[in-house]
């Protein structure tokens, strides 16, 4: 696995930090400081995994209705970028999910 420089890690958390503005969701900004830590942090103890596992879960759930009700009844505009980050959001937090799940289940 390749190393982020410190430039790459402050440029992620600067467009991270210009997400939590725009969205204005605190559901959001608790993912992203998640993920934050999880970049910061990779190795997460197998022990704390579950909880994580649930919360994050349970985020994109929330991030899924969001992007759907912004697709039925908030058409358009500044509402279809805020769809588009939170289809995003949920894919994304989906997939880490599973990496926690592997990670907590062979201790990786």
């Amino acid at each position: 696995m390749e190393d982020n420089s410190t430039i790459e890690l402050i440029s992620k958390l600067t467009e991270f930090n210009d997400i939590k503005a725009y969205m204005n969701d605190k559901d959001l900004d608790e993912a992203l400081n998640y993920i934050i830590q999880l970049i910061a942090k990779p190795n997460l103890p197998s022990n704390k995994a579950p909880d994580l596992i649930v919360k994050m879960q349970a985020l994109s759930a929330k991030f899924s209705i969001m992007a759907r009700y912004y697709t039925t009844f908030e058409k358009g505009g500044e509402n279809s970028k805020k769809k588009n980050v939170y289809f995003t959001a949920e894919e994304a937090i989906n997939k880490l999910v599973d990496a926690l799940k592997y990670s907590a289940r062979y201790g990786v």
